[in-house]
């Protein structure tokens, strides 16, 4: 999350523009922003599991990270992306496209006639509208946030059923949930390799390694928050 921050810092300072592929090292739990995580998810349970947590700085739900599947992070300016809502769906188009390349038949999900809000639950129990869709199955699901005209965007690509690893740490709840025939999907590493086709077919090329140590080195200056457990159950 801190190297995610970082380059958005990057793209507002000179507008740079990144995609960052990565996996978490473990099973890891995030939270949206704005989230209460405190009042929907069980605290002491999940601790007890020894389940990492963190709160991105993004918004959204709850998100189960599990060490196989893949995770992305676009930044750049917002003017370069068009807004909001259409660099959210042509971040998305492309990643069905890179899906694609490696047999996988994606699209981008319609609208829902309601939105979820902030209700209690995972970000991937239903669409809202523009996230990369296997068959009936979101399995991309991404959040955003902007400061000083910069935009970050980063989400999950899920490659089983993420919603019951998380639903035995809801409050109150018993921890069922409903089984879900989850589509087959390639090793993390394969869809990465076609996400970086597909981007470089665009235009892209890859980044220069003192990008990629300065990222590193800048992203210490946010460590503290994200390592911080007041910022991750502040609310």
């Amino acid at each position: 999350m801190a190297i995610d921050h970082a380059l958005r810092d990057r793209a507002d300072a000179d507008g740079t523009a990144i995609l960052r592929l990565y996996q978490w090292s473990e099973d890891t739990i995030s939270f949206g922003a704005n989230e209460a995580a405190i009042r929907h998810w069980d605290r002491p349970r999940i601790e007890a599991a020894s389940i990492p947590t963190v709160r991105r700085p993004t918004g959204g739900r709850a998100v189960w990270h599990a060490a196989t599947d893949l995770t992305y992070a676009v930044t750049a300016t917002l003017a370069e992306l068009g807004g909001l809502q259409p660099a959210y769906v042509m971040i998305h188009r492309a990643l069905a496209a890179a899906l694609g390349r490696v047999g996988v038949a994606a699209r981008l999900a319609p609208p829902p006639p309601r939105l979820p809000g902030l209700r209690r639950g995972a970000c991937f129990d239903v669409a809202v509208g523009g996230e990369v869709m296997v068959g009936t199955t979101k399995v991309i699901g991404s959040a955003q946030v902007v400061a000083r005209g910069a935009l970050l965007q980063h989400g999950e690509l899920a490659r089983g059923d993420r919603l019951a690893p998380l639903a035995q740490f809801g409050q109150g709840e018993g921890g069922a949930a409903a089984d879900i025939a989850w589509p087959v999907l390639p090793a993390a590493a394969v869809i990465a390799a076609a996400i970086e086709a597909e981007w470089t077919s665009s235009g892209a090329r890859a980044a220069p390694r003192k990008l990629t140590a300065w990222a590193e080195s800048a992203s210490v200056q946010h460590m503290e928050r994200y390592c911080d457990p007041l910022w991750t159950w502040r609310r």
